[in-house]
C-alpha cells in the first residue's frame, strides 16, 4: 500500500502474517524464541524511547555524543547531492544531527526511513517534515529485507544509516547476510554508517538492559501483550519474568522472559506448555571489538573507511564503503 501526502510518501508492507508465523514457529521451537524485531509496535517503540533516556542505558546517549561532535566530518566524507536511507530509525532524534549537517551543505534532502512500526514511523516522519521545510521523505513500514526493493532511485550518493547497535540484534551469520544485501545495492559513491556497541565491562552492559525503573522489563513483556492483542493469545504477562545476562563466551547479551511456574498458553488455536523456569529468548545483542567488526565487514567485501568513538571508547560509529570501490 502506498500513500502520497505533500512531501511524504508512505509505503506499507503486510507484516501481520509474518508476525503470526514467526510467533508460532518460535514458540514451537526448543528452546523457545521470539524475534526482537516484533518488540516495535507503537507501545514498544514508546517504551524504547523511555529506555534510551535511562542513565544506565548508555548506547543512545553515547552514540548521540559521537554524532553531535562528528556529524559535519561524517557528512564531509560524502559527495554532493546526498540522500539518506535509514534502517530502523525510530524517532530519528540522532538522525537530526546528520540532517542538520547535510542541510548546511545542500539546499534540499531526500530521506528514506525504514521501520517496522507504521504508526511510530508516520508520527516521526510528520515531526521531521514540520521541522525541516527542505526535507522530502519516504516512510517505508517494513522489515529490512522487504524494504530494499522499495527504496527510491537516487541521482547522487546515498548515505545508508544502521545506527543504535541494531546490527548486534542479528546473529553473526544474519549480520553478515544483512551487510551483504546492503553492499549489493550500494554504488561506488555510497557509504554505510553503522553504530556498534563495543565489548566492555559486563557489569556496564548488563546494567543497560536491567534499568532500575523496570522499563526494559515492561518493554520485554510488551511482546507478550502484543501477541495477546493481535493474535488472540492468553499470556498471563505477570507470570513471565524479565532476565538479561551477558554471555562472555558469545560476546553478546541475551534477554529472556522466564516462566514463573508451570503453565499453558494458547495462541491462534495452538497450545504451548511452559515448565517453571523455562524461558523465551526475545533478544540477543552482540558487542564487537574493532577487529571483530572489521572482519565481519571484510567478509562481505566492505571496508571500514573511517571510525569515530567517544572518550571512553564504549561505542563506535563506522563509515563503510565497498572494498573494491564498486
Amino acid at each position: 500500500m502506498e500513500q502520497q501526502v505533500d512531501r511524504l510518501r508512505v509505503i506499507v508492507t503486510n507484516g501481520e502474517e509474518r508476525f503470526a508465523e514467526a510467533v508460532i514457529a518460535g514458540l514451537d521451537r526448543a528452546p523457545k524464541t521470539l524475534p526482537c524485531r516484533f518488540f516495535y509496535d507503537l507501545e514498544g517503540s514508546r517504551l524504547f524511547e523511555k529506555i534510551s533516556q535511562e542513565p544506565s542505558y548508555y548506547l543512545t546517549r553515547t552514540e548521540r555524543e559521537i554524532l553531535a561532535e562528528s556529524a559535519d566530518e561524517i557528512v564531509g566524507e560524502m559527495g554532493e547531492g546526498l540522500s539518506v536511507v535509514e534502517l530502523g530509525g525510530g524517532n530519528s532524534i540522532k538522525t537530526r544531527l546528520l540532517i542538520d549537517a547535510i542541510l548546511r551543505r545542500q539546499s534540499r534532502l531526500h530521506f528514506t526511513n525504514v521501520d517496522i512500526s507504521q504508526e511510530y514511523l508516520e508520527d516521526s516522519a510528520k515531526a521531521l517534515l514540520a521541522d525541516y521545510p527542505n526535507l522530502e521523505m519516504d516512510a517505508i513500514a517494513a522489515e529490512y529485507g522487504d524494504a530494499f526493493d522499495l527504496l527510491p532511485a537516487s541521482d547522487g550518493p546515498r548515505l545508508f544509516l544502521f545506527m543504535g547497535s541494531n546490527i548486534g540484534n542479528s546473529s553473526p551469520g544474519e549480520a553478515g547476510d544483512l551487510l551483504c544485501r546492503l553492499s549489493s545495492i550500494m554504488d561506488s559513491d555510497d557509504a554505510l554508517l553503522v553504530g556498534i556497541d563495543r565489548l566492555k565491562d559486563p557489569a556496564i552492559i548488563e546494567a543497560a538492559y536491567n534499568d532500575e525503573n523496570g522499563i526494559t522489563e515492561a518493554f520485554n513483556r510488551n511482546i507478550l501483550a502484543r501477541i495477546n492483542r493481535e493474535l488472540g493469545g492468553n499470556f498471563d504477562i505477570e507470570m513471565f519474568v524479565h532476565r538479561a545476562r551477558f554471555r562472555p563466551e558469545k560476546g553478546r547479551i541475551e534477554m529472556h522472559l522466564v516462566s514463573a511456574g508451570k503453565q499453558t498458553v494458547d495462541v491462534l488455536g495452538r497450545s504451548f506448555g511452559f515448565k517453571q523456569g523455562e524461558s523465551i529468548q526475545t533478544e540477543e545483542c552482540a558487542k564487537y571489538s574493532r577487529p571483530q567488526f572489521a572482519a565481519l565487514a571484510a567478509s562481505v567485501d566492505l571496508r571500514v573507511d573511517r571510525s569515530w568513538t567517544n572518550k571512553n571508547e564504549w561505542f563506535d560509529v563506522h563509515l563503510l564503503r565497498l572494498a573494491n570501490g564498486g
